[in-house]
């Protein structure tokens, strides 16, 4: 799922961490990797690590046609059983202009994972298109959702703005998570970012509508600290 206390810790403590294999200037193929820590890991305004930090990283390929994949991880603590999430994704996107679009599958797997005695394996389809400093996403869960019993055809709605001033980005979204045979909900995110001596630092303020129905989906401010190869 691709953020109440902040936390800051130093990416120089994962000795695993490496660049990523280099591609002549000429190639059409280019691969990246990422690695970062966040101070709460939260997912459609929901608090995947029970507001607890977590570590995440993942390797991206794309092909100049417009063709990519990659895999992204992330620590977590919301099963009943296994604490890891592996998202696998691919698909295709292209610009004319000021606009883009952007089509694809997402997989999300929990290795070993069990909630309710059910998987939370979920796989969704999604469509995005951006102008200039504007994108909308919609998702459409073919499975049940995150293993919410008999919620396959969940949809998930996505309008951001991302915009430059000075060194700083800011950032807004407001999200909608329609969940069949469940709580729908709306959660919307306020944000800035800026990039030091090679690094990603971001700070957030994340907030619901469910206030008070779910502490894991209460309002928080969240740190976050990456690093791009």
């Amino acid at each position: 799922m691709r953020k109440s206390l902040i936390t800051l810790s130093v990416l120089a403590a994962l000795p695993f961490v490496g660049a990523a294999p280099a591609m002549a200037e000429d190639s059409p193929h280019s691969v990246s990797a990422n690695v970062g820590f966040v101070s709460d890991y939260v997912y459609r305004g929901y608090s995947q690590t029970n507001e607890n930090m977590a570590v995440q990283g993942g390797f991206d390929y794309s092909h100049a046609s417009g063709l990519y994949a990659g895999v992204w991880g992330s620590s977590i603590d919301w099963l009943d059983k296994g604490g890891t999430e592996v998202d696998v994704y691919g698909g295709y996107k292209a610009a004319m202009g000021d606009f883009g679009y952007d089509v694809g599958v997402l997989q999300y797997v929990y290795p070993g994972g069990k909630i309710g005695g059910k998987t939370p394996d979920t796989t969704e389809l999604y469509l995005g298109a951006s102008w200039k400093f504007l994108s909308f996403k919609f998702s459409h869960a073919f499975t049940d959702l995150f293993g919410i019993p008999d919620s396959d055809g969940s949809q998930y709605y996505d309008l951001s703005a991302s915009y430059p001033v000075g060194a700083f980005t800011l950032g807004a979204h407001v999200g909608r998570q329609k969940v069949e045979n469940g709580t729908s909900y709306n959660d919307w995110k306020l944000g800035v970012s800026t990039e030091y001596a090679g690094f990603g630092f971001g700070l957030a303020y994340i907030d619901t509508d469910l206030n008070g129905s779910d502490d894991n989906a209460d309002q928080r401010v969240v740190f976050s600290v990456t690093k791009s190869f």
